[in-house]
């Protein structure tokens, strides 16, 4: 009998001290069109919390939600192509007018973010467009989203 909640105890608490172990990390996430691709490729080098994004495969935002599935990320920060209102991935843009349909795909963000996703663009929340997809972004998935240069 005592036997049996041992084993009970050590089952049960398995994954809680797992859960409680794990620790929240920042996230870098690079598309491979962006601007400063070389100094990226410099400064990112053979880092573990790195994901580059490859055109060739599915969608960026699919290819983000995937690597992001089992991690727990503080921050993610996106480095991107972008323009006001627009992040531009090379295999997808995330606008104003077509964010509706990509809703079930980034809502698959806030399971892994705990804190903010920052992109990394002077521009892309600018304007009354910027606004909107900000605003946008942020109801889809409950994360927050901010810029950083």
């Amino acid at each position: 009998m005592k036997l049996s909640k041992i084993i009970f105890l050590i089952v049960f608490m398995c994954p809680v001290v797992q859960a409680l172990s794990q620790s929240y990390t920042d996230y870098i996430v690079i598309d491979e069109f962006v601007e400063n691709i070389s100094d990226l490729q410099t400064e990112f080098a053979n880092q573990a919390n790195v994901y580059w994004i490859e055109e060739t495969s599915s969608s960026a935002i699919e290819q983000i939600s995937k690597a992001a599935e089992n991690l727990q990320i503080q921050n993610l920060h996106i480095y991107v192509s972008t323009k006001p209102g627009a992040i531009v991935f090379s295999s997808i843009a995330i606008t104003g007018k077509n964010i509706d349909d990509l809703a079930v795909q980034l809502s698959a963000w806030s399971r892994a973010v705990s804190d903010q996703v920052l992109i990394h663009s002077e521009v892309v929340f600018s304007g009354e467009e910027g606004n909107l997809l900000k605003q946008r972004l942020e109801e889809i998935t409950g994360v927050v989203f901010t810029t950083q240069n």
